[in-house]
């Protein structure tokens, strides 16, 4: 999920570091390899998402939402190589008799026709435009369904965003998202660092080494708090997309979720961990029972939410 490599801090140099990153991160696949605990993670939130919802996602939300539907027109911002929307939501709708129509926006054009190669293949008609969307212009009134799967923190023009957002949907047309709402730069919250940084001390040395942020994989004594953002994209302005969706769409849908899951068991740190172990299964299902505790009583932020939006 995260950089191993800072170049200068110029907004071009920035973008240029984007473009490289992730032509590394989808070489093989469609998908970003994590490790197996992190599935688990994703499957805890899914369960939270089903109790508000009735579905346990993003392509399954969408898919209900155009369940009568012949055709279905879909814009996925900072769309990467399109593996939610070819493998996930494209099956989901062909089931239902829906033909997906995607139009996919990213600064990358390589991962573009990454995507249109796999979208033939699937028989999806597939649309690749190479923008840089904190520059965002789209067709009013045009989509039935906008989303953005784990993009909104790399843009910085969240405003403008949004605002291109509810100008392009269809007057019945939704915008579904999962993010990732954290601090600026990824930093932690000044209460959820006292407890990452506890609970960090009395976790065991084989747990805290590091697989993302250098060359080699790195004991970190201390748990790193690290401002991504002053050298690339990642959470750059993360702390205005709550506030912007608020402003320019309406919601009706908000699951938050991950008050600590993350910054014990995405990439950086997941790796260590094996569930087949006792004493790692307990740690992630401790980890796991206070980041509810947390959630639920308001003691933290949530650093994820499944949203649904609507025109306003």
């Amino acid at each position: 999920m995260f950089m191993k490599f800072f170049p200068k801090k110029t907004y071009s140099a920035r973008m240029e570091t984007e473009i490289e990153h992730y032509k590394e991160i989808f070489k093989d696949g469609l998908f970003q390899k994590v490790p197996p605990i992190w599935n688990e993670v994703e499957h805890l939130f899914s369960k939270q998402i089903k109790m508000a919802t009735g579905v346990s996602g993003l392509p399954e939300y969408v898919a209900r939402h155009t369940a009568k539907r012949k055709r279905v027109k879909l814009l996925s911002l900072g769309s990467g190589s399109c593996g939610v929307e070819l493998d996930l939501i494209g099956p989901l709708l062909k089931k239902q008799g829906t033909e997906l129509n995607l139009v996919a926006v990213d600064i990358n054009q390589q991962i573009l026709d990454q995507a249109k190669l796999e979208a033939n293949k699937r028989n999806i008609k597939f649309s690749g435009l190479v923008q840089d969307i904190n520059k965002l212009s789209l067709q009013p009134n045009s989509y039935d369904v906008i989303m953005a799967f784990a993009a909104l923190h790399h843009f910085d023009n969240l405003n403008l965003v949004t605002k291109e957002i509810n100008r392009a949907l269809k007057p019945n047309g939704i915008f579904v998202t999962v993010d990732i709402p954290t601090r600026n730069g990824y930093l932690l919250w000044p209460e959820t660092k006292a407890v990452v940084d506890q609970l960090w001390q009395i976790l065991p040395p084989k747990f805290k080494f590091d697989h993302t942020a250098h060359a080699e994989i790195t004991y970190m004594e201390k748990f790193p708090d690290v401002d991504y953002a002053k050298n690339s994209f990642e959470c750059s302005n993360s702390e205005a997309i709550l506030p912007a969706l608020k402003k320019n769409l309406l919601e009706e849908v908000f699951v938050p979720g991950m008050t600590l899951s993350r910054r014990f068991f995405d990439t950086k740190f997941g790796p260590n961990f094996d569930l087949s172990q006792s004493l790692d299964k307990a740690i992630f299902d401790f980890i796991s029972e206070l980041d509810q505790y947390y959630l639920e009583n308001n003691l933290l932020k949530p650093e994820t939410f499944f949203g649904v939006y609507i025109k306003k």
